[in-house]
């Protein structure tokens, strides 16, 4: 069937489908210079070239940087969460799932998505148009974290649910400032006994919250 015997419907449907594909696209691109270039060098002109897009294609998915920024954002913290829930999906004992959170977290801090959230969760501190738009996306996204949790300690059989939600919080923003410090320097060797002491307290923690 070529174009001319499509119907509109679905001309607009093979349109759309083409626009998602850009998109995907441009976002996998920025993610990739944000690891690459960090985020001051992380520009429209860049992200284009990488991705191998028209300017007239990118500008018509992102109009501005700020757009391109929030939805590469958006979906980086969707794919730390799909990639920390695929870790615990390999995990067959529940309470074990739990004993392995502290790592799981780090683990996924170090992906690609994990470095491009945090270069641009760095950025946002000078640009409150940027910082408003991860406020929002943060949110949501915290609440799905926190829902997770709740289901891993309940079926771990923690004796408190609320505790565990609040301690995967403090797990999170120290091992993003344990990142943050390996950045500038990879084999600090007390950033590193940091990094074992977290993973320690939340053995204690599993500890007490288990019984």
């Amino acid at each position: 069937m070529n174009r001319r015997t499509l119907t509109p419907h679905a001309r607009a449907r093979r349109r759309s489908s083409r626009g998602e594909e850009t998109r995907r696209q441009l976002i996998a691109a920025c993610i990739a210079c944000l690891n690459e270039r960090g985020y001051a060098a992380t520009s429209i002109e860049a992200v284009m070239a990488k991705a191998g897009i028209s300017r007239g294609s990118v500008l018509h998915q992102f109009p501005t940087r700020l757009a391109l920024m929030a939805a590469t954002i958006e979906a980086a913290m969707q794919g730390m969460m799909a990639d920390t829930r695929a870790r615990y999906d390999e995990v067959a004992k529940p309470v074990e799932r739990l004993r392995r959170m502290s790592r799981f977290v780090w683990e996924t801090q170090q992906i690609p998505e994990g470095v491009a959230v945090t270069e641009v969760l760095m950025a946002a501190r000078w640009d409150p148009e940027l910082a408003g738009e991860l406020k929002t996306i943060a949110e949501t996204i915290e609440i799905e974290i926190d829902e997770d949790v709740r289901r891993i300690a309940a079926e771990a059989g923690a004796g408190d649910i609320e505790a565990c939600v609040v301690h995967s919080r403090l797990l999170i923003l120290s091992l993003r400032g344990i990142t943050l410090e390996l950045m500038f320097d990879p084999g600090r060797k007390m950033i590193l006994k940091a990094l074992d002491a977290i993973h320690a307290r939340h053995a204690a923690f599993c500890d007490e919250v288990l019984g």
